[in-house]
């Protein structure tokens, strides 16, 4: 399978060359051609851990590493250029998309409808497209095994959750407002926790803890009853 860079270099970067010294690309592993590695590396690079034998980096991962890509402003509508590492990345039927976390609507949709490629950032302060496991699911640094089902299990119930009042960060820590229980009923979210106890402290619970949404409406209900 492709490293993730070698991936988005082949859809998005029309073969735009950086370097033609020839050698090992440090993130991809594979033969290519670039820059040095050790002229390109900056002195605040830390993720020496992450990092293939080789002597360059490669055009297809430098590309993954552009602090002003054009592109990137192209695709989602910005006065200046963006940073990589500023966007989660999905391909899906070999579309690229970059989005943020006012996209989590369509991060679900495209990953339950089967996306090749999962690469989501919360922070939009680290690179992470080279740390990514092909076949794997990515939220920052993490990697997980991808289980749909269980994804819109979870989601459905913690979504659900959140009509009732409660917050992201309760329903991912199990540390509940006492009050916010009883207003929303006590029976209704014993149910639901019932079933998300069983799943937290697992990657997967904080995975969909990062998509989680409701509408409008319900948003409007709960800020309304809060004033009651």
């Amino acid at each position: 399978m492709k490293n993730p860079c070698t991936i988005l270099y082949e859809i998005g970067a029309n073969n735009h060359k950086y370097g033609n010294i020839p050698g090992i690309c440090r993130i991809t592993g594979i033969k290519s051609e670039g820059l040095l590695f050790d002229k390109w590396v900056s002195k605040t690079f830390n993720d020496w851990a992450y990092l293939k034998p080789g002597t360059i980096i490669s055009n297809e991962a430098i590309f993954c590493f552009d602090e002003f890509s054009e592109l990137i402003r192209q695709k989602t509508g910005k006065e200046n250029p963006q940073r990589f590492r500023t966007y989660s990345h999905i391909i899906h039927d070999g579309q690229w998309y970059c989005l943020t976390k006012a996209d989590k609507e369509k991060i679900f949709n495209l990953i339950c409808s089967g996306a090749e490629l999962v690469c989501l950032s919360e922070s939009g302060q680290k690179h992470l497209l080279f740390k990514h496991k092909p076949g794997m699911w990515q939220l920052e640094e993490m990697n997980l095994l991808p289980d749909i089902d269980l994804l819109k299990f979870l989601h459905k119930q913690m979504c659900s959750l959140m009509k009732l009042g409660f917050s992201q960060s309760e329903i991912l820590t199990g540390k509940y407002n006492s009050m916010r229980v009883l207003k929303a009923g006590l029976q209704a979210w014993d149910k639901i926790e019932d079933t998300l106890k069983l799943h937290r402290g697992k990657k997967i619970m904080e995975f969909t803890g990062f998509m989680l949404f409701i509408d409008e409406e319900s948003k409007e209900k709960i800020q309304n009853s809060y004033k009651k």
